[in-house]
């Protein structure tokens, strides 16, 4: 049984493989996450520094500093140190919104010391008095795209509160330490071995993923990017056509990507990687942190299936993969593929998120956009759903040294235009 001091613990299971990726390119800043979030509406410059500094107060992940000691990797939980918000003024620049992203490019750019820190960093950009966007960034060894989420809700909330005058902006973040000692129980326990056992069953063939580039290469640099907005009549078609199957339209995204890979690769199966949240049932769900793990998704995709019987497929497999989340992608790798543990195990990760989120500062809505999600070995698709009178966003993201930002731009119309005929499912 792993001991913990009160400041000092080993690295989480979440934590462990991306620690091990980032030692295979130590100066590679594709470990990061980070997003902005477009804010419609004056800003009181005060209340929003004493805002995000007490969010990042609360936060102890972004406290922590990483040691090797004994063979193992710790971590340590700091005081809140003093850091800065930078606050800086676009707005007489002839392109503000460009000017601003130019900048948060060249600063995710920037290699993490993991031992020295700071693992985050954020800054306010004004593009006019009634606009302004919030960067942040964080190591992925500090914070998933929910942790993210649970900060940028926690700013929010403590900025209202602070601008109203009222209240004392919710509840703070739970302390880090319990998350670990929950994840060091889960090793050894009979949950672990149940899902051990059911995911060594599943892939015990060892089947070979198939992608769009052919050939596989670490992600050792920021990835390429594409994002386009869809109208709302789109994800009317989806959801109409998840009725017509019986399924979710989350479930006839995923279909419809493992549609595009069959009709490129002529493969009668795909794997594709499905991002898990792996905060059920955990201490985490008001802790920022790294909890996420990327699970494989076997789909069978015969020559004459279409997409109704495609849907029906990736939701058994959905509903059977789900009660064995928390067991990881790289034990399962290291299992199967012990010569070589670097062996992926999926194709492209499909991650469809079926509500947007919108916040509030003070009144004047706040939309969150990524930045970067961390490393991609191959080619991530997100698809985030629209709120209230807005509709979807796909989101690729590709290792730059597998696909050409020409590849980008042509796998993103082609997957545009099949999701636009999944409504006729």
């Amino acid at each position: 049984m792993t001991t913990f001091s009160a400041t000092r613990w080993p690295l989480s299971a979440a934590q462990q493989g991306i620690w091990s990726a980032q030692q295979l390119e130590p100066d590679s800043p594709a470990h990061t996450v980070a997003e902005y979030v477009d804010i419609s509406g004056p800003l009181r410059l005060p209340e929003f520094e004493a805002a995000a500094y007490q969010a990042v107060a609360e936060a102890e992940t972004l406290h922590t500093r990483f040691v090797e000691d004994g063979g193992q990797v710790w971590q340590q939980l700091l005081p809140a140190e003093s850091w800065r918000l930078g606050l800086i003024d676009v707005s007489g620049h002839g392109d503000p919104v460009g000017a601003a992203l130019d900048w948060m490019r060249t600063d995710l750019a920037r290699p993490v010391d993991l031992t020295r820190g700071p693992l985050f960093g954020q800054a306010l950009f004004a593009l006019s008095p009634n606009r302004f966007l919030w960067y942040h960034r964080a190591h992925h060894l500090a914070l998933d795209g929910f942790g993210l989420f649970l900060l940028n809700r926690r700013v929010s909330e403590l900025y209202s509160a602070l601008v109203s005058g009222t209240g004392t902006g919710g509840e703070p973040f739970d302390p880090l330490r319990p998350v670990f000692e929950q994840d060091s129980a889960y090793l050894g326990s009979r949950g672990h071995e149940r899902d051990q056992r059911f995911w060594t069953q599943r892939f015990a063939d060892a089947p070979i993923p198939v992608t769009l580039a052919g050939r596989g290469a670490p992600a050792g640099a920021l990835p390429l990017r594409r994002s386009t907005a869809l109208s709302p009549s789109v994800m009317d078609g989806w959801t109409d056509a998840a009725q017509r199957c019986g399924t979710s339209w989350a479930t006839v995204v995923t279909a419809t990507v493992a549609t595009y890979l069959r009709h490129i690769t002529g493969a009668g199966e795909v794997v594709l990687g499905l991002p898990r949240l792996c905060r059920r049932r955990s201490l985490s769900l008001n802790v920022p942190c790294s909890a996420a793990n990327v699970v494989p998704l076997r789909v069978r995709t015969p020559p004459g299936a279409g997409l109704h019987e495609l849907s029906r497929a990736v939701a058994d497999e959905v509903l059977a993969v789900w009660p064995h989340e928390r067991y990881r992608s790289e034990w399962l790798r290291a299992e199967l593929h012990p010569d070589t543990p670097t062996r992926r195990l999926h194709g492209p990760v499909v991650s469809v998120n079926p509500i947007g989120y919108e916040l509030s500062f003070g009144g004047h809505r706040g939309t969150a956009r990524p930045l970067s999600r961390g490393a991609v070995d191959d080619l991530s698709i997100t698809v985030q759903g629209g709120d209230i009178g807005t509709g979807p966003r796909v989101d690729l993201e590709a290792n730059p040294a597998l696909y050409s930002a020409d590849d980008l731009t042509v796998h993103m119309r082609a997957l545009l235009d099949l999701l636009d005929t999944a409504a006729d499912c």
